[in-house]
C-alpha cells in the first residue's frame, strides 16, 4: 500500500500529468461555455423580446405605426380576406397573435379585410319565382318582397324584374325583391323601346308617357351606335309602370 502511494505521489508531480490536469480543467470549462454562454447566444436565448400589439380593427398606418414602435417588422400578405365584422382596408388577421411574446425584430405578418363580398344580382327576367329564389340564394342573396308587375309578353307567375336592377352590386346577404308577372295593366302604362333614339328625343316621350329619368350610365357600343343614343333601359321594355316610375338609361358613349 505504501509502495502505490509512493508511485502515486511521484506519478502527480510529473509535468505530464500537471498537463494533463490543467487540459482536464480547461476542456471542462470550455464546455461548460459553450453549453451556457456560446449555444444560447447563437439560438438567440439572450435576444430582446417584446409583447406583439393587437392590431386587428386598425388602419393600415396605424397598424404598422405600432408595429415599428414596438420594434417589430411588418409584411402584408397579398391576398386579404372577406369579412362582416372588419370594414374593408382594416386588419383582419395578424401572426404573431396580439400578446404573444416574440423577439424585437421579428415580422408580423398582417392581413386585410375586404370587408363584406360583392356580388353581381343575376339576370332573372324570365324565370319562375321558384328559380328565381335558388338563383339568389346561390349568390348569397336573399328573396325579399314579392310585388305584382305587369308585362306585355311575359306571362303570369314569371319574373319581370328584380329591385334592385339585374347586373347592380350589392354585398352578400342583401335583400332583392322580385317582380312577378301578374297579367294586369290596369292604370300602368307600357314602356316603349327607346334602343337607338337619342337622349335628347327621350326626355319629351318619357314626359308625355308620365315616367321619370332616372340615372344616366355612358358606356361605349359594341355595335357602333350613335353616340349620345340608347343602349338599353331598367326596367326593360314591354314593362308596364306606374305613372311616375324612374327609368334608368344606358347610353352610347
Amino acid at each position: 500500500m505504501n509502495k502505490i502511494k509512493s508511485i502515486w505521489n511521484k506519478v502527480r508531480q510529473t509535468s505530464i500529468f500537471k498537463a494533463f490536469v490543467i487540459w482536464v480543467v480547461v476542456v471542462i470549462v470550455l464546455v461548460f461555455m459553450v453549453d451556457k454562454l456560446l449555444m444560447p447566444a447563437f439560438s438567440g436565448a439572450f435576444a430582446k423580446t417584446g409583447v406583439v400589439p393587437s392590431l386587428e380593427g386598425l388602419s393600415q398606418e396605424a397598424a404598422e405605426s405600432a408595429l415599428t414602435s414596438a420594434g417589430f417588422k411588418f409584411e402584408w400578405v397579398t391576398e386579404g380576406r372577406y369579412s362582416s365584422q372588419v370594414p374593408a382596408g382594416m386588419v383582419l388577421v395578424q401572426m404573431p397573435k396580439a400578446g404573444r411574446t416574440a423577439k424585437i425584430g421579428r415580422t408580423v405578418k398582417l392581413t386585410k379585410s375586404l370587408g363584406l363580398r360583392k356580388v353581381i344580382i343575376p339576370d332573372l327576367r324570365g324565370k319562375s319565382q321558384n328559380q328565381a329564389d335558388i338563383s339568389l340564394s346561390r349568390a348569397g342573396l336573399v328573396q325579399g318582397e314579392v310585388v305584382k308587375g305587369a308585362h306585355q309578353s311575359i306571362p303570369r307567375g314569371v319574373v319581370i324584374r328584380t329591385i334592385p336592377m339585374a347586373g347592380d352590386t350589392v354585398r352578400v346577404g342583401d335583400t332583392v325583391k322580385v317582380v312577378i308577372s301578374a297579367g294586369m295593366t290596369t292604370g300602368r302604362v307600357l314602356l316603349p323601346d327607346f334602343s337607338g333614339i337619342l337622349m335628347d328625343e327621350v326626355y319629351p316621350r318619357m314626359d308625355r308617357l308620365g315616367f321619370k329619368v332616372g340615372r344616366i350610365k355612358r358606356q361605349k357600343s359594341e355595335d357602333g351606335a350613335r353616340p349620345g343614343s340608347v343602349i338599353e333601359t331598367s326596367p326593360k321594355f314591354g314593362d308596364y309602370l306606374k305613372p311616375g316610375a324612374r327609368v334608368d338609361f344606358i347610353i352610347a358613349d
